[in-house]
């Protein structure tokens, strides 16, 4: 009888829990479908998402070395087409590679204007690298260090000379070779002497700066001014 009896409640207790099961499912078996469904596409998208960057990624490298190889030979024009095409439909980090060597590659050929435009729309640019934007402004100062007064020179390294920028050494150096060719002794001796005493400077910069006071010292303005 014990037997039957527990036969008896194991039976209604298997109908019991089957007829919650098909409550559970009449109210919210569709959405459990449903949101499996979704979580298998989630996961299917994402690793073809993955996929399609690495793939990106690869014929992205591929055309960037290419382009490396052949910037300097016959090939230069095709060198520069496809770094156009990569700064412009390839991956962030090659967008940016690319339009570096742009630049790199107009300042060389003497298109000193384009590169310098390039430069600063690198250095302006929020999608960059801070430490990218610092180079960018540096090499846009660097191309008009022969024609531009010292205000100009001021206001694109300024930021740069007087913050904690890794660049602001470099910065400091071209506002005091700025000075000293335009015969600002007084302000290149500023920039130099802040370079010698501050500690972080590298020591091949350190060499130069010595080297231009040294020369500034020599100067009739120089010696004018001290003696004031």
């Amino acid at each position: 009888m014990t037997d039957r009896g527990d036969s008896f409640l194991r039976e209604v207790d298997e109908a019991v829990r089957q007829d919650q099961y098909k409550k559970l499912w009449d109210q919210y078996g569709i959405y459990a479908l449903a949101g499996a469904v979704l979580i298998i596409a989630g996961v299917a998208t994402y690793k073809g998402w993955s996929y399609w960057q690495q793939r990106q990624a690869q014929e992205a490298g591929a055309s960037f070395s290419q382009a490396l190889t052949t910037l300097d030979g016959a090939d230069a024009a095709k060198a520069k087409d496809m770094l156009a095409s990569l700064a412009d439909k390839g991956p962030q980090g090659y967008r940016v590679l690319a339009r570096f060597q742009l630049a790199s590659a107009e300042a060389k050929t003497g298109d000193t204007d384009n590169a310098v435009a390039d430069y600063d729309a690198l250095a302006s640019d929020p999608n960059v690298d801070a430490i990218l934007q610092g180079h960018a402004t540096l090499q846009a100062a660097m191309l008009r260090l022969d024609n531009a007064d010292y205000a100009e020179m001021q206001r694109r390294l300024k930021v740069l000379a007087e913050g904690n920028s890794a660049w602001r050494f470099s910065a400091r150096e071209l506002l005091g070779l700025s000075a000293y060719r335009l015969d600002d002794m007084r302000e290149a001796e500023k920039q130099f002497s802040a370079l010698v005493s501050d500690q972080g400077t590298p020591p091949n910069l350190r060499e130069r700066a010595d080297m231009m006071l040294a020369l500034i010292v020599g100067t009739p303005q120089s010696l004018s001014t001290t003696a004031k």
